[in-house]
């Protein structure tokens, strides 16, 4: 009566008769995973092939629909699908610039420029975005215009657009513009003022991305010895830290260990 193969159907639905609890399913799923339980401890076979049934319906009208409409199902969809076609996203922004022409549209493609590495084009957006009388006011296109003009060498112009999101809204620059107009200054040679922005930056920037640029500068400007520090440091921080954490920070650990003496 109570051999290992009725006790696991019992469990199996007790399970789902939680899942349908937390999940506010209609009460007949529990009548009838209570009523097939009772019936594999009397009527044996017939019962776990009703079961079985029950179960794949179960799966199949209730489990698998809520899981794939939940946000991290969405993302892995997303992400299979760009996996197989890395152009769609950018396609589909095309087609909305096309089509809407908005600011926020050029933006979004500017965006995906730049993840291409199409810093002049995402340039060209930005500007085109900001072409409207509230432009120059606007702290996400001053942003990333900003970093556009960055990434694609021009850290003069880069450093003039950070200074002008200071002024119109000194709480919009947040760390990953303050890591940029680093960079910027980084890039026309203006080490001291670099060295400066980077130790204000680093403590509060949410990862090793500018702890290790830091240390690449530093190392650059013959600061060798601080520049080991801040490669330990790094290593040091993602040791006993969770596994998201340290796939997100693998670029700048494996620098690191390339340049650790």
């Amino acid at each position: 009566m109570f051999d290992p193969i009725t006790i696991g159907i019992f469990v199996i639905n007790l399970a789902l008769v939680y899942h349908v609890f937390r999940t506010g399913q209609s009460p007949l799923w529990l009548a009838a995973l209570g009523l097939l339980s009772i019936s594999g401890f009397v009527v044996g076979g017939l019962a776990i092939l009703a079961n079985f049934g029950l179960w794949a319906v179960y799966v199949f009208v209730v489990i698998l629909p809520g899981l794939w409409s939940s946000a991290p199902a969405r993302r892995f969809a997303d992400n299979v699908v760009n996996a197989a076609d890395p152009g769609r996203a950018f396609r589909e922004k095309q087609r909305q610039v096309a089509t809407v022409g908005s600011a926020d549209a050029k933006r979004a493609l500017a965006e995906e420029c730049i993840k291409m590495g199409r810093f002049a084009d995402a340039v060209e957006l930005y500007e085109s975005a900001m072409s409207g009388p509230l432009g120059g006011h606007d702290t996400t296109l001053l942003k990333g215009l900003a970093r556009a003009k960055m990434l694609s060498g021009d850290g003069v112009a880069a450093e003039a657009l950070f200074k002008q999101l200071k002024q119109v809204d000194p709480n919009a620059s947040d760390a990953d513009a303050e890591l940029d107009y680093a960079r910027a200054l980084a890039l026309q040679g203006k080490n001291d003022e670099a060295v400066k922005q980077y130790e204000i930056v680093v403590p509060r920037y949410p990862g090793e991305e500018a702890r290790c640029r830091f240390a690449l500068l530093l190392r650059q400007l013959g600061q060798d010895q601080r520049a080991q520090q801040y490669f330990r440091e790094i290593l040091d921080s993602v040791k006993g830290a969770p596994g998201y954490y340290r796939r997100r920070q693998m670029e700048w650990v494996r620098i690191a260990r390339q340049n650790l003496k």
